[in-house]
């Protein structure tokens, strides 16, 4: 079993660092969570005007 823990194992990249570290990059996961919500939230206002231009319109036609 010493031997299995001692082999060398490819380390693979997670956020910046690898799975041996250990640590995770909160600063990174915490920009990545800003930068998602940010663009959910333009494409909730770009969603909520074209509603509204499209309820604006429907209310000039049956004006």
């Amino acid at each position: 079993m010493a031997k299995w823990l001692s082999e060398k194992r490819p380390k693979r990249r997670v956020f910046g660092g690898t799975n041996s570290d250990h640590e995770f990059d909160y600063g990174e996961f915490y920009t990545n969570y800003v930068k998602t919500k940010q663009k959910d939230m333009s494409r909730q206002r770009q969603q909520a005007q074209r509603v509204s231009g499209q309820i604006k319109k429907e209310q000039q036609r049956h004006s």
